[in-house]
């Protein structure tokens, strides 16, 4: 079988044999379209239409700009035409493609899709609904879309693929799907550039001469820190804790403003983490248009400044050609005052319409009344920065003003994601000159460019080329102990200041610290520190690397560092090493040395419940000979001979 390329999650490419049991059903495209709509607060069904296995109708509600939806939709497919194997196709039946067309003939709107699946991403590829002249109604109508443009919407979240003759097909993650909707009219015909045509221009806040637009890299701020440094080591070691304890030295200790702080994971991307466009919500005045009579009516009736009589007064000529009557009831639905009525000829009305006015009091709570403030929400797509360009966009600022100060962004676990694929053209910045600035500049994209205007003042060409400013400091942890992290490349490395803390660098606070273990005969005392440091010692014997021995707070610095005296809380102790020690030893570091490790449990040490019921019993008796006599534990248990005094 030929190989294909695919894109996994994350957007890396690769070459392999087709699956073909990873192909999707109607049902499985089916709850991938439902998966998506639920993203969005608005409620729809999803049906097949009987007799159209491929053609999904979604019937969606009218007020928020939808009718009726006819999709044909269809699991991609790789190959297709001859010698491509960098493509993902579709081939749904005409009859299937000209049922969608015929509805969008109708007025309803029509959407030709495909569904490619992968690494649980998901991406939606849609092209232009096209009536098919095909001379069979079963024939299989195939449209393609490169693996590139599937894996680029991996990372950016929505791309256009240039099919030339001004035609254009679309990949996106399925929280573009709104988007995609509201403007499918144009996207295959025209770029995404073009939006700003289809929006109405935004008003200026300010004046364009009240802004600063000077861009300052070099603010000439000092640090004994590395601008961009990494600190590992072994699990334990202390690497958050030193990264924290030296973030309070650099921007001051009560300082919550000037940094933040993301956990890198598999999953993470560059839009994660520089910024993408994304659906939220927003609110405007409400779609429900009021003409000019009513509107000036109800802000008499809800002017909080008049009297019940003023307001009478006022809408009087008004009212008195369209039933006088209808007066009353309406002020009787926003006030509980008293007024005087007039008859038609300005004369004064016998009761003063009291029934009338009682009938609206009557009704009031039965009705929603109008207050010409009302709001309505809608999904809007606005470019949503991440914590790198959130500190970027500080450290910009900061360095405008005659007082710069340090900005810090602190990526915990940095090798646990694809740190090529995170940084994406943000890598090439990480290069700094003699004074701590980018030495290479990028060129800005759009979306940033525009975003940097909005947020800094001036137009986008003004930040065309960007460097990363010297009051901006990125720090990380990596602990290359875990399992199924990413390498990291040589010239990714090199434009990082290493920093590794040692097994034992940060043990001064343990030193003495005592936990009581076992129970009867077996009860005795024994330092933390030196039990770990005797496990240690016995993995090194066993050949097994310093990076997957017990740093000095594998267990947390508040269970091994009590806030008073000598001795650890017993019970917190014991089930923290039950759960994260012997649990780490078991299934990782000593995977392959557990019944040498776990010799005290004799038979019982290939089970690890077993292994901790022993602990609970025997403390560190449950370890091999050499490490139970490093550890030297105190012997707790009465030996004194009965009747002794």
């Amino acid at each position: 079988m030929p190989e294909y390329q695919f894109a996994n999650r994350g957007g890396s490419i690769v070459t392999e044999d087709y699956n073909r049991n990873t192909y999707l059903s109607a049902e499985q495209v089916l709850k991938s379209l439902e998966d998506a709509f639920k993203l969005f607060p608005y409620t729809v069904e999803i049906n097949q239409v009987d007799n159209f296995e491929d053609v999904f109708h979604v019937t969606y509600q009218e007020e928020y700009g939808f009718g009726d939806i006819y999709i044909c939709g269809k699991g991609t497919t790789p190959g297709g035409r001859q010698g491509l194997k960098d493509e993902q196709r579709i081939q749904p039946k005409a009859k299937y493609l000209n049922y969608v067309y015929d509805r969008q003939v109708e007025g309803k709107k029509g959407v030709f899709l495909g569904v490619y699946s992968r690494d649980g991403q998901t991406v939606f590829c849609t092209w232009k609904v096209i009536q098919s002249n095909a001379a069979s109604p079963e024939t299989p109508i195939s449209k393609q879309i490169k693996i590139d443009s599937i894996a680029k919407a991996m990372q950016e979240g929505f791309v256009q693929h240039d099919k030339g003759r001004g035609e254009y097909a679309c990949a996106f993650k399925p929280e573009f799907l709104y988007f995609y909707l509201k403007n499918s009219d144009w996207l295959h015909t025209g770029t995404i550039n073009e939006l700003a045509e289809h929006t109405p221009p935004e008003k200026e806040d300010v004046e364009l001469n009240d802004v600063s637009t000077e861009i300052m890299f070099n603010t000439g701020l000092q640090s004994k820190y590395p601008r961009n440094r990494i600190i590992f080591g072994a699990p334990g070691t202390g690497k958050s804790f030193t990264l924290n304890q030296q973030r309070k030295d650099l921007l001051g200790k009560n300082n919550e403003s000037d940094y933040e702080r993301v956990t890198f994971h598999p999953d993470y991307s560059y839009a994660n983490f520089v910024g993408t466009y994304k659906p939220v919500m927003v609110t405007h005045p409400s779609s429900k248009q009021l003409d000019k009579d009513t509107q000036h009516v109800i802000s008499v009736l809800t002017d909080q400044g008049k009297s019940a009589q003023e307001k009478y007064d006022l809408l009087f000529d008004k009212f008195k050609d369209e039933g006088l009557t209808r007066l009353p009831v309406l002020l009787g639905l926003y006030t509980d005052e008293t007024f005087k009525t007039r008859k038609q000829d300005g004369s004064d009305a016998v009761g003063d319409n009291s029934v009338e006015r009682n009938h609206g009091k009557a009704v009031r709570k039965y009705v929603s009344l109008l207050t010409g403030k009302e709001k309505t929400s809608d999904i809007a797509y606005e470019y949503v920065p991440g914590p790198f360009m959130r500190v970027y966009i500080s450290a910009l600022k900061n360095a405008r003003t005659g007082n710069p100060k340090p900005h810090l962004l602190i990526i915990e676990e940095i090798n646990r994601a694809n740190v090529a694929a995170v940084f994406g053209e943000v890598f090439q910045l990480l290069d700094r000159d003699d004074d701590f600035v980018s030495e290479y500049p990028i060129q800005a994209t759009e979306d940033i460019k525009k975003y940097l205007a909005k947020e800094l003042g001036g137009e986008p060409n003004d930040y065309n080329k960007i460097k990363i400013p010297d009051n901006m400091f990125i720090w990380a942890t990596m602990n290359s102990a875990d399992q199924g992290v990413f390498p990291m490349d040589t010239a990714f490395k090199r434009r990082w200041d290493f920093t590794y803390l040692g097994i034992d660098d940060s043990e001064k606070d343990l030193i003495g610290k005592t936990v009581v273990l076992g129970t009867g005969n077996t009860r005795h005392k024994v330092e933390w520190n030196k039990l770990r440091k005797a496990i240690n010692n016995f993995l090194a014997k066993e050949k097994i690397n310093e990076d997957k021995q017990l740093g000095p707070y594998f267990i947390a610095r508040n269970i091994v560092v009590p806030k008073e005296g000598e001795e650890l809380d017993n019970e917190k102790f014991i089930h923290t090493f039950k759960s994260k020690v012997i649990m780490y030893l078991f299934e990782d570091a000593a995977k392959q040395k557990r019944p040498k490790l776990f010799e005290g449990c004799f038979e019982n040490s290939s089970r690890y419940s077993e292994i901790c019921q022993e602990f609970e019993k025997k403390g560190i008796g449950i370890f091999h000979h050499d490490i139970q006599l490093e550890a030297a534990p105190e012997n707790l248990t009465d030996t004194s001979p009965a009747g002794d005094e």
